[in-house]
């Protein structure tokens, strides 16, 4: 396998021309890879996190607006997309605490794993409203749909609710069951969701804070060959043989800076890190 390094200019409108400007070995190759990829970990758990947060969002806010859906629509459309909305943030919740495992093993090994592993357990024992939510998604999963009662009243308040009585028909609750049975008959879920999103908040935080010195150094290392390069885009390729590659049969991976962009903006969003420019 031949390795290769080159970049990206423009020629004209929907046309590129590709140069491969030297030959490089296989350890240079992998080498400008390991140093760019962090960037796609951390933009991995930006992603689910913005899909939890987003997903969150739009439940509380037709919740909050559940009387003037009460009065343009019947109550099964109303409980369908609550539900709907409730599920949606319940997936994301736990494909979070999947992908959250996932990075900081993969990235910084066993020990970061258990150390995040020790925080959602920690707000799993501490917090009722953490995992209340941790395992309502196994109650929509295998039992049914978590909000089951409207209520439309001139005195009390309205909107959609979980029952005490309905929610304890599943048995796998844990000990989840004891905060249940200390619960009013009629149970919204909108500060439950509020607060869990809180500490996924956190965790999100602080798995940002933990990467961004390797992921700065991956945008240094990018910025340096866009220099290197005159500003044009960087390229790495590779090609099994000189015949292979007069045939085309080349692959090429395009480094695009987007990405790396965002990530910039990530860190210097996070209310812990300071950048100074120079």
């Amino acid at each position: 396998m031949i390795y290769g390094y080159g970049y990206s200019e423009f020629i004209k409108k929907g046309e590129h021309q590709l140069t491969i400007e030297k030959h490089i070995t296989k350890e240079e190759y992998d080498d400008h890879n390991t140093r760019l990829s962090e960037i796609n970990k951390l933009n991995a758990m930006t992603n689910v996190y913005n899909l939890l947060d987003r997903n969150g969002k739009e439940y509380l806010t037709y919740s909050t607006k559940i009387k003037e859906q009460l009065e343009k629509d019947n109550d099964d459309s109303i409980g369908l997309e609550a539900n709907r909305l409730l599920i949606n943030y319940l997936s994301s919740l736990s494909m979070f605490i999947d992908y959250g495992e996932k990075y900081n093993k993969k990235h910084f090994g066993k020990e970061k794993l258990k150390e995040f592993q020790k925080n959602t357990n920690e707000f799993y024992d501490g917090h009722v409203s953490y995992r209340f939510m941790a395992l309502m998604r196994n109650y929509a999963l295998h039992y049914g749909f978590p909000l089951s009662i409207i209520k439309q009243s001139i005195s009390g308040p309205n909107g959609i609710f979980a029952t005490k009585e309905a929610l304890l028909q599943f048995k796998a609750w844990k000990h989840v069951k004891e905060d249940i049975e200390k619960m009013p008959n009629f149970i919204s879920l909108d500060i439950h969701v509020e607060i869990s999103k809180m500490f996924i908040k956190h965790l999100y935080e602080k798995y940002v804070y933990d990467i961004a010195p390797v992921v700065l150094k991956g945008i240094e290392h990018l910025n340096n060959m866009v220099k290197t390069n005159g500003g044009k885009i960087p390229i790495l390729v590779t090609f099994k043989n000189i015949e292979e590659f007069k045939k085309g049969n080349i692959f090429v991976n395009l480094i695009e800076t987007k990405s790396y962009q965002d990530a910039l903006k990530i860190i210097e969003n996070h209310q812990s890190i300071n950048i100074i420019k120079k």
